[in-house]
């Protein structure tokens, strides 16, 4: 290496990766990638956390909300290791992250040289792609390649399928800029690369099937009494997604069931969504009552556990799937999967529809189907609020996602947790027209990084961002609360706290009285832990409430204010039995509306 090659390596490195598209920069502060943090922190707003765990949920969070990809750094050794739980759920939910871990030379490896490890394909399957940097080289073919790689890493996070790509830097020592008369030969060539910038890399537009779309098409005039099913789906999504599922529905007459995280149980105007479907469900006379003749899924696999029953069952509905880009059918047996642009595939086959539109008979027989499916929702929500009763007195988990909705009525995201709290928000929250966008892991589904994740996305979106939470995942990202205090507000943490993994209550395991001391001990875990002291040592603003007027209170105070605040609801206990008397109602009262209306 001659004179400061190292650090115009890293700086053209860094560029590049701005050109492509990177939009952050998130770096875990070390000393072998001392180079790269110096020249990120010269081209892209940089956020410092300590925590390379934290550090990639950060920027899983600011690429989920924004779909642009943000570059992670660390130092060698086992600093990048920490980004596997990131680089998972990035790969099952299609979220762009670039990952780039600094390296020791080739000569140290396997020498028991400090810090140094394998970190060649480090992530394995768990990234789309693996680039080596190599060392800084003043051939200059090597320093063209600086260029071309840090634009195919930015495109592989996008392109073909959306994940986590690394890229592995090696650096000799001097690791700092060293002086230099700038006389060095390779000068002129890096200059010209670095004024031409990174390449641009266009992908091909995904455009959908015409063989999709009239099979689409057709299976719908075949069977006019349909349903819709919309699992997760990105935020990002929703404007298109909106506009071409209420189109499809228009012109097929099919009844939509639509799960928070779908985006599409908020802000459809024209189209009256079925919210109360995991209940509805639990009803075996009810299942045969609206048994579609056709079910067509869209997104990833729907949460609801009555859904997913039903479709692996013997009497299950026949189905077409349409996941987006990668194939989901954990239940098999769907008749046919439509992979590619959902919004784009429903809108093709809304306008083959409305060019030969189904006939009196069909459209009658959906109207009539539609009507059964309405009457249920709508005692199933009566029932509901009948036996969960005023919101007031002490604070009850039922009371929590519709009092988060009610705030955020006029805009905003809310950012929701595995677990029990992505349900309470399916069981506890009706459809309505007010748009809100839902932010879900629900990628691998694991309670990682919720906190470091939700404060990623505070830094990129406007307007209110409230996360519900659980006391297990917020203890579990409690690190995430130093990159809450990093991201700033407004910025509203709401952490239900029942002392524990509640939901194996709510499992055959815990309805099993035999088990009930094995449950409470190996799977609830009670911890009696209070989160005063982690706002305090993190720097944010907190309040403990237990009632429902001083949650409201908390939360529209936090959103008014200018700094992130962890707000602690306590809950009464007896919230899972609570849970399962809301719903074996509301599947009452659905099944009695449907039958008398037969």
């Amino acid at each position: 290496m001659s004179g400061d090659l190292h650090t115009e390596w890293a700086r053209l490195f860094a560029a590049s990766l701005k050109d492509s598209g990177v939009g952050h920069a998130v770096i875990s502060p070390g000393s072998r990638s001392t180079p790269l943090a110096l020249a990120l922190a010269r081209v892209l707003p940089v956020t410092v956390l300590h925590d390379e765990r934290v550090a990639a949920f950060f920027a899983l969070g600011q690429g989920r909300a924004s779909g642009r990809p943000s570059v992670v750094l660390a130092t060698s050794g086992t600093a990048p290791g920490h980004w596997l739980p990131a680089a998972m759920e990035a790969r099952e939910a299609g979220i762009p992250l670039l990952l780039v871990s600094a390296d020791r030379p080739w000569e140290v490896q396997e020498a028991q040289a400090s810090q140094t490890v394998d970190q060649i394909r480090l992530f394995g399957p768990h990234a789309r792609a693996f680039f080596d940097l190599g060392l800084p080289d003043a051939h200059p073919a090597a320093l063209a390649a600086v260029a071309r790689i840090a634009a195919q890493a930015v495109l592989a996070t996008r392109w073909p399928l959306a994940g986590a790509v690394h890229v592995n830097a090696r650096f000799r020592k001097p690791l700092e800029p060293q002086p230099t008369d700038r006389s060095e030969p390779w000068r002129p060539k890096l200059a010209a690369i670095a004024r031409a910038g990174a390449p641009r890399l266009f992908p091909p537009k995904p455009a959908p099937d015409p063989e999709a779309v009239a099979h689409l098409a057709e299976a719908v005039r075949a069977n006019p009494r349909g349903l819709m099913v919309a699992g997760p789906l990105p935020a990002l999504d929703a404007p298109a997604l909106r506009k071409a599922v209420a189109r499809f529905l228009a012109a097929s007459g099919y009844t939509l069931l639509a799960e928070a995280t779908s985006q599409l149980r908020f802000g459809l105007e024209a189209v009256r969504p079925i919210g109360a479907f995991d209940a509805l469900l639990r009803a075996p006379e009810l299942r045969n009552l609206l048994r579609p003749e056709l079910a067509i899924e869209i997104g990833a696999p729907a949460v609801s556990a009555q859904w997913l029953a039903w479709i692996s069952g013997a009497g299950a509905p026949p189905r077409i799937v349409l996941p987006g880009d990668r194939p989901a059918d954990p239940a098999g047996g769907a008749s046919a999967m439509l992979l590619g642009p959902i919004a784009a595939l429903l809108e093709a086959a809304a306008s083959d529809l409305e060019a030969a539109p189904p006939g009196f008979d069909a459209a009658s027989a959906a109207s009539h189907y539609a009507a059964g499916w309405q009457a249920a929702e709508a005692a199933a929500w009566a029932a509901r609020n009948a036996a969960a009763g005023p919101q007031d007195g002490p604070l009850r988990e039922h009371y929590v996602a519709p009092m988060l909705r009610s705030i955020l009525q006029h805009g905003g995201t809310l950012m929701v947790g595995n677990s029990n709290p992505i349900r309470d928000l399916d069981h506890d929250v009706p459809p309505d027209a007010a748009p809100l966008e839902i932010l879900h892991q629900r990628g691998a589904a694991g309670i990682d990084g919720l906190v470091s994740g939700t404060a990623g996305a505070r830094t990129v979106l406007d307007g209110p961002l409230v996360l519900l939470t659980g006391d297990v995942a917020l203890l579990h990202d409690a690190g995430g609360l130093a990159a809450a205090a990093a991201a700033g507000g407004p910025l509203v943490l709401v952490a239900v706290h029942n002392d524990g993994g509640r939901i194996f209550e709510r499992l055959p395991l815990g309805r099993d009285a035999a088990l009930a001391e094995d449950c409470e001990t190996l799977f609830v875990a009670s911890h009696g832990r209070a989160f005063d002291g982690l706002a305090a040592t993190f720097g944010l603003g907190y309040a403990r409430v237990d009632t429902a007027e001083a949650l409201r209170d908390a939360v529209a105070a936090a959103l008014a204010g200018d700094r992130p605040v962890l707000i602690e609801a306590r809950v009464v206990a007896g919230g899972s039995a609570t849970r399962a008397a809301l719903l074996g109602a509301m599947a009452k009262a659905g099944t009695a509306a449907v039958s008398a209306a037969k």
